[in-house]
């Protein structure tokens, strides 16, 4: 099967992210302690943030596989909803904490967390969406 231009970019988003995530992981144990002005909190921040953001883009990913071999409708639709949420929500929640420990903006950070939230509900609901079809059938 060949791969939608939805599920390209979601992979392709999820790759970048991911190689993101690991970068400031590893700048967090080398460097960010010396670098960022809020010392020990930002360390706090960035491992809550890639752990966050890693956590969420795996999910991304595999939503995305899942959707992949939904046919076409509701089910399908809520779940690339929900993969589109989840990428707003890996990048909006994490960047707020990485911003913070340079003193900078965090105002995004409450919509990165309910784009995640909504994300995992709308998987949920596709979910049971889904296995209420497969029962009708």
């Amino acid at each position: 099967m060949n791969p939608s231009r939805f599920a390209i970019a979601m992979y392709a988003f999820g790759g970048v992210s991911g190689l993101i995530s690991v970068a400031l992981a590893a700048f967090t144990s080398h460097g960010l302690l010396q670098m960022a002005p809020t010392g020990d909190q930002a360390v706090t921040w960035f491992k809550i943030g890639t752990g966050f953001q890693m956590d969420h883009v795996l999910g991304l990913i595999a939503i995305t596989a899942i959707s992949e071999h939904l046919a076409f409708g509701r089910p399908r639709q809520l779940m690339r909803i929900a993969a589109g949420l989840l990428a707003a929500g890996s990048l909006l929640f994490p960047a707020a904490l990485y911003s913070l420990s340079f003193h900078g903006p965090s105002f995004f950070a409450p919509w990165g967390g309910f784009a995640a939230m909504g994300g995992w509900l709308l998987f949920a609901i596709g979910a049971f969406m889904t296995l209420k079809n497969r029962a009708a059938t």
